[in-house]
């Protein structure tokens, strides 16, 4: 139980820094919003332009009008929190609206506008192929202000609250000096997630030839985010050009702090700075691995180039990107349970990637470690945990099994109701994975005549699985709303 003690010394959430900040997002989801507007302007959708010009409108003049008040300059970690779990509800409502006009009903919208804002790339419509040029950019768009956009700018707004941010944003923390403010974190954050886009747009047009594709995959890659404008996938893609997207994927899955700190270590340091980090040698052999060990399978199946699609698919899984190279549904059993686990482990923490991230896993193994040493060891031997040239501390470990137990939670309970409604349980649960761990890998379940009821439950998870549980959990804590105010400094 909470002491009473313990209760006074929680505060609820202020409306003034609510409305303040959340009327400054609405700013920049104004902005945001602008470049699809100019996109259906371009490809002459004058009922998607009308419905994106009035978006913008509305939201300049909430926006201004909100952002105008005045707020303490202090704000407390839940109410950052709740700012940035607001933003990820009410951005999926708005973005509906205007993907309604490709004659997609409400509830397939909202879907797909929580899949894509959350980076996931599940989705219901069935097929993409034939819909207009603005609602397949409109989706990957979303997935790119949705990989690192919104919370990127959460963090600049939130500049004086480094403890809501590291949730946020996570930086690897390598015993380096943590970045002096939030502000100059979302700044470095956007530069590199920017030139990532410019780079990769530029590879993987000369790879395919077409623009307007490069764009979309690669919006999708630099965000692990997954949306195609084939119902196929990669595979419809060049196999060069298939290929440098997966590369991108997996450069997005890596720390953004860790790029700026290897750009400004010099040519000669920055390889070594690369290779030194724990997290970024933990991915590339988790997706080596889980690749081989998928080709492997896939060699036994009779599959034709096994190892191209294993490799493929391994590191979708482990990006939690969501790119396909072969239908998901139609893989061995084993294949789906390891591409399961994979999805919600995820990529390193401070990159655009979901699941808990390998860094979390990472830690609990070297406890585990440890704790297999002191047995052998005698009882006055102290020993001290370190990762990565980095010690850890007693709430390192304490955040990191909090975080997966809760994962571990969430997909039980929301696998129970498509297990329920007679769904094939390996399915249900790779489902369940792929939403939790933003992925976007289908077994088949996600399909246009999918229950409402099990769109919920996907939305929930993929929403949860964005702002790891945490945010959400703080969002539903009644406390968090009603009780003591702490006063306006």
């Amino acid at each position: 139980m909470v002491s009473r003690t313990t209760s006074l010394l929680v505060y609820a959430v202020r409306a003034r820094v609510l409305l303040k900040y959340g009327g400054q997002l609405a700013l920049m989801l104004a902005v945001l919003t602008l470049v699809p507007l100019a996109v259906s302007l371009v490809d002459h959708e004058w009922t998607l332009l009308s419905r994106y010009a009035v978006i913008c409108a509305s939201l300049f003049a909430a926006g201004g009008l909100l952002a105008r008040l005045s707020a303490p300059g202090h704000i407390q970690n839940n109410e950052a929190l709740t700012i940035t779990v607001l933003a990820f509800l009410c951005t999926p409502l708005l973005m509906s609206w205007p993907m309604m006009v490709a004659g997609v009903s409400f509830s397939d919208a909202l879907f797909e506008a929580v899949s894509g804002v959350t980076t996931t790339g599940l989705s219901t419509l069935g097929g993409v192929e034939g819909r207009p040029a603005s609602f397949l950019f409109a989706r990957a768009w979303m997935q790119w202000y949705g990989g690192l956009g919104i919370v990127v700018l959460s963090v600049a707004i939130l500049n004086q609250h480094l403890a809501a941010s590291r949730r946020l944003v996570e930086p690897v923390d390598t015993g380096e000096t943590l970045m002096a403010t939030a502000r100059t974190h979302a700044r470095r954050s956007f530069v590199v997630y920017s030139l990532l886009t410019l780079a990769g747009v530029a590879v993987v047009w000369s790879l395919q030839g077409d623009f307007f594709t490069a764009l979309l995959h690669v919006l999708a890659a630099v965000s692990t985010g997954g949306f195609s404008g084939y119902d196929a996938s990669l595979a419809k893609l060049r196999q060069p050009a298939a290929i440098a997207v997966m590369a991108i994927s997996f450069m997005g899955a890596v720390s953004l702090p860790l790029y700026w700190r290897a750009a400004h270590a010099g040519w000669r340091k920055a390889l070594r700075s690369l290779l030194g980090d724990v997290e970024l040698r933990a991915l590339l052999l988790a997706c080596l691995l889980l690749g081989l060990a998928l080709g492997v399978l896939a060699w036994q199946h009779g599959s034709t180039a096994p190892w191209y699609h294993g490799l493929m698919m391994g590191f979708s899984a482990q990006t939690t990107t969501g790119f396909s190279t072969l239908p998901a549904g139609a893989m061995d059993p084993a294949s789906k349970l390891l591409m399961a686990v994979s999805m919600l482990i995820g990529g390193s923490v401070g990159s655009s990637a979901g699941g808990f991230k390998l860094l979390r896993l990472l830690i609990l193994l070297r406890m585990l470690q440890l704790m297999i040493r002191q047995a052998g060891m005698p009882p006055h031997a102290v020993v001290e945990p370190w990762i990565g040239g980095h010690r850890l501390q007693d709430d390192d470990l304490l955040r990191a099994m909090q975080l997966i137990l809760l994962f571990i939670g969430i997909v039980v309970l929301s696998w129970l109701p498509f297990v329920l409604l007679g769904y094939n349980p390996l399915d249900a649960l790779f489902e369940v994975a792929s939403a939790c761990g933003t992925a976007g890998l289908s077994s088949g379940i996600t399909r246009p005549g999918l229950e409402p009821a099990l769109k919920a439950v996907l939305c929930l998870d993929m929403l949860a699985g964005r702002v790891e549980i945490i945010a959400m959990l703080v969002v539903l804590y009644p406390r968090n709303w009603f009780g003591r105010r702490e006063e306006n400094p």
